[in-house]
């Protein structure tokens, strides 16, 4: 590493993680020199690495695909990290590099004196910071779910932005917004189609689709839905869009998702992910079932706006990374 490094952020294999840890570095960037910052990512998270605003924070980008790669570059980038650099702060916000990268930090607190925390973005704690919980100094939680003991601190849940991109809708059609999380979702696009099908094609003509495809899928669902309805784009994936002026949302419910579109609306279907590892979709589902509003059928209604165009949840803090960091930098 070039610089001294203060402040060092670590997430990867979703977007759930890494849009925080982005959001993070953003904020710190503004209020410390960004030569000494550095996120540690993988693969996943070198894709997302173009919305750190400060070109200037450092980034070490480790390949977890491979893993004589993985211990390799371990090796490499992190023992100069810790031998160079003291009284390091150090955040988690998920995804299986933290772990590696937190525990040899706490190896290195016999000289080091480096403070680790981590961030959950999710109702229960993913399998990264089940075990980075261990060795964390602070654990900064999402969600009011459980009696929080002296390790915890309740932030809120992350917010993406408050500056979204704006798309002008046609109010003579009924807009309707898929998304499936950082990756896309088959299941979503089959669900929305089948949906599609069943439709009269008067009614067909009144709506107008925007519709995220994974990239590995995208010419095939783009031939399955024009062969349906033309009024429709497609994109790939984008965290900045204005979710207040659509008719309906179809949405995967991990953290991120939840938060952003119940900031601006609750005309929205939430589908979770079933085959998570832990589940935590569902449990974060659960959790706005008791206190949002949200529909319970997706339907494809010849209806103009069914709900207020815009819905402000009190459980959604748009600051919870800010918190975050005046804790970090008191």
């Amino acid at each position: 590493m070039i610089n001294k490094i203060n402040y060092v952020a670590i997430a990867g294999d979703s977007g759930g993680h890494i849009f925080p840890a982005i959001r993070y570095i953003n904020e710190l960037s503004q209020i410390k020199n960004p030569k000494n910052i550095l996120f540690i990512t993988n693969n996943v998270g070198s894709e997302f690495c173009d919305q750190i605003n400060n070109k200037n924070v450092n980034l070490c980008i480790i390949n977890s695909r491979n893993k004589f790669l993985f211990i390799l570059n371990i090796t490499k980038y992190l023992i100069p990290l810790f031998i160079r650099n003291r009284k390091l702060i150090l955040i988690g916000f998920g995804g299986f590099i933290t772990t590696p990268v937190l525990y040899i930090s706490k190896f290195f607190n016999i000289i080091n004196s480096n403070k680790i925390y981590i961030h959950e973005q999710n109702y229960i704690l993913g399998l990264a910071n089940k075990i980075n919980y261990f060795i964390a100094d602070k654990v900064f939680t999402s969600f009011p779910s459980r009696k929080l003991n002296k390790k915890e601190i309740y932030v809120g849940n992350f917010f993406n932005s408050l500056d979204k991109d704006t798309e002008e809708l046609n109010n003579n059609y009924i807009n309707i917004l898929l998304l499936g999380g950082s990756g896309g979702s088959i299941e979503l696009n089959n669900i929305l189609l089948s949906k599609l099908k069943n439709l009269d094609k008067e009614l067909l003509n009144k709506v107008k689709l925007s519709v995220q495809i994974p990239i590995n899928y995208f010419k095939k669902y783009q031939e399955n839905y024009l062969k349906i309805i033309k009024n429709i784009n497609f994109f790939k994936f984008n965290n900045n869009l204005d979710y207040t002026n659509y008719d309906l949302i179809i949405s995967r419910s991990g953290s991120g998702s939840l938060n952003d579109i119940l900031y601006c609306t609750d005309s929205v279907y939430f589908v979770p992910h079933l085959n998570s590892r832990d589940g935590h979709q569902s449990f974060n589902l659960d959790f706005y079932r008791k206190h949002s509003n949200f529909l319970e059928k997706l339907e494809i209604l010849d209806l103009k706006k069914k709900t207020n165009p815009f819905y402000i949840n009190s459980l959604i803090n748009p600051f919870s990374i800010n918190k975050i960091i005046c804790y970090l930098t008191r």
